[in-house]
């Protein structure tokens, strides 16, 4: 019995030994697989980088890191890399061998601890994700944690798993940034953004392509942007490849832009730039491009003198007893870019209490300056003042804004600066509006004239508009009377075209001006002509009975003559501008106009169309009450004078 115990343990241990001795081999096996891959790997990846710049000055905000030499790994694509990686149970070991990668070519940068690195995570491992591992290659790296922006794709569904959650706030609690990757071309974008808020939100290619004249991209865009914007996110769009998508980008209110346009991904270092000069001298011919708000936004800033995150205590104390003017003092990092506001009066309890400022210095107490760091918005200088507006509106009690240039700190504006900001942007629209119809004057027209002239990849409407007989009108009737046919114009305008994306305006006098982008031909005339032919019908109410019957006014011109003049009405003139079309100076758009004008006042139906510089003027025809309204033996004996 003895003897049977003692080989079938003997069995045992044999049979136990050779499964260990098996599994040791497998395990040895499957290291040297591993590291024959990441060698291989190695060998063969690489990282180009692609500059991401602001959009208004170009200057470089950070790069992405794009792998490379996937193919040469015998894959169609990085994610079969990484599944296969997945698979194998490689993922973890390639991903730090990733990063390490490319933390190395992006340290070649010049003073790289300025820009940020934009590096995607690997989905798969979302889970198994820890700082502390990119924490000791960054400081292996001379970096901060503030130089490094974790991408999530969007073509991911991270909604569903709840470790994610927990990731990102250890990222988080590190100051790490994150952004939302492709975003609008997976399925659950609105609730990642939600339920993760990024620091800065990429928009897709497939939205960015052809803006410029898709209105229902455009439409898109605006609204993505708008979104991230209330919450307090930069946008950047991905794919920007022409000039036009550049402007529109702009035009929307994305913050930064990335694509071949600035740049292709390049391997060598030496090929990037840190500002590429194109974009601001793309901006410099858009005749859009006004200094004013910018002259505004420069006078309310404050030049506080901030604090490094890195400063001590100490030095935050003697910053507040210093500057006594101000209860907050800005924080930046190490690249000058702000974090958020210190406010004096969270260190109250602290400086006034007997101990409380000894604790807090003594470094053994722990607390840094990160721990008194509020956040506050921060947003460009080159924004409008409304766009100032809606970011402070997106901060949660926000004491002001920080505002930058380049993605560095600039200035301070305070909620009460702001609020002149505000008001001096309306006292200036006010101004230039006309005193008798409240429409937008002359300064409003011209801007929107140029930035219609400077969309070359979409269409624009523009309508002139001015009344004949209207001279004959007022000197019988008195200025009184013909302030009230200006009044009453301007009513239509607001009843006809006021809604649907009109711009309406007075250039004075009896001239008006109208204008829309992105709407057919058809539609922009039917608006027109109905507007016309209302106006025809209801200013007759202003004649007196006698001529109205008449069907025209007696009335002495310059000469002294008496001359029939016919019943007012208001001839117009539309502009189709077409992608691609040039007109020169203002002075050339001016001929074009005034000959445009003189033949719609010598048709029935008072309106004249010009498809493009060089086309046809051509006369629409009347509709069927313009034709009854028009007498040729009146129009014979008398020449519509405005």
């Amino acid at each position: 019995m003895s003897m049977s115990l003692d080989r079938t343990t003997t069995s045992e241990q044999t049979r136990t030994a050779t499964l260990t001795q098996a599994a040791a081999s497998r395990h040895r096996a499957t290291a040297l697989d591993q590291d024959a891959f990441l060698a291989r790997a190695f060998d063969a990846l690489s990282y180009a980088l692609q500059p991401i710049v602001n959009v208004h000055t170009g200057s470089v905000y950070g790069f992405e890191a794009l792998l490379r030499g996937v193919g040469e790994l015998g894959f169609q694509d990085i994610f079969s890399l990484f599944g296969y990686a997945w698979e194998q149970g490689h993922s973890s070991a390639l991903d730090m061998r990733l990063r390490e990668l490319a933390l190395a070519h992006f340290t070649c940068v010049p003073e790289a601890a300025r820009y940020k690195l934009f590096f995607n995570l690997d989905p798969h491992l979302i889970e198994q994700e820890r700082p502390e591992p990119t924490l000791e290659l960054l400081t292996r790296h001379g970096l901060g944690a503030d130089s490094i922006c974790l991408e999530l794709s969007e073509r991911s569904d991270l909604t569903a798993n709840p470790i994610v959650a927990q990731t990102i706030s250890a990222y988080r609690g590190h100051r790490f940034h994150f952004a939302i990757d492709d975003f609008g071309s997976g399925y659950a974008g609105l609730r990642l953004l939600y339920e993760h808020p990024p620091d800065l939100l990429k928009i897709d290619r497939f939205f960015v392509g052809g803006m410029a004249e898709d209105h229902r991209k455009r439409h898109f865009v605006a609204n993505m942007v708008q979104l991230a914007h209330v919450i307090g996110i930069q946008v950047v769009a991905e794919g920007v490849e022409t000039e036009a998508e550049l402007l529109a980008c702009r035009e929307v209110g994305c913050d930064l832009v990335q694509g071949y346009l600035i740049e292709r991904p390049q391997l060598r270092i030496e090929s990037l730039q840190t500002c590429y000069a194109q974009v601001a001298e793309i901006h410099s011919r858009n005749r859009r491009e006004t200094t004013g708000d910018r002259v505004l936004i420069e006078r309310c800033l404050e030049r506080i003198p901030p604090l490094r995150v890195s400063d001590s205590i100490s030095r935050l104390f003697d910053a507040f007893r210093l500057d006594k003017t101000h209860n907050i003092l800005p924080v930046l990092d190490a690249a000058d870019r702000p974090i958020g506001l210190v406010h004096e009066s969270d260190l109250k309890d602290l400086i006034y209490s007997n101990y409380g400022r000894d604790l807090i210095v003594n470094r053994s107490y722990g607390r840094s300056l990160q721990d008194f760091v509020r956040p506050c918005p921060a947003i460009d200088i080159h924004d409008s003042p409304n766009r100032f507006l809606e970011a402070f509106s997106a901060g949660d009690n926000a004491a002001g804004l920080l505002v930058t240039l380049d993605g560095r700190y600039h200035g301070f504006i305070s909620t009460t600066a702001l609020l002149q900001l505000i008001d001096e942007k309306n006292l200036a629209a006010a101004r230039d509006q006309n005193p008798l119809t409240k429409l937008p004057g002359n300064n409003s027209i011209h801007e929107y004239l140029s930035h219609a002239l400077s969309q070359h990849g979409s269409t624009s409407h523009l309508v002139y508009l001015d009344f004949d007989s209207f001279k004959s009108f007022n000197d019988h009737y008195g200025f009184r009377r013909g302030d009230r046919v200006i009044q009453m114009f301007s009513e239509l305008m607001r009843q006809y075209l006021s809604s649907g994306g009109w711009f309406i305006g007075h250039i004075g006098g009896d001239d008006f001006f109208a204008g829309i982008g992105d709407r057919d031909l058809d539609s922009v005339i039917d608006q027109v002509q109905g507007m016309l032919s209302k106006f025809r019908s209801d200013v007759q109410s202003l004649y007196d009975p006698e001529d109205r019957e008449r069907g025209h006014l007696n009335a002495r011109d310059r000469f002294g003559q008496e001359r029939q003049n016919p019943l007012m009405r208001c001839s117009g003139a539309i502009l189709e501008i077409r992608p691609g079309d040039d007109y020169g100076s203002g002075d050339d758009l001016g001929r074009i106009i005034a000959a445009m004008k003189c033949q719609a006042k010598r048709s029935p139906s008072g309106l004249a169309l010009q498809q493009g510089p060089k086309g046809p003027i051509r006369t629409l025809p009347p509709t069927p009450r313009d034709e009854n309204a028009w007498s040729p033996a009146a129009q014979a004996t008398s020449r519509p004078a405005s």
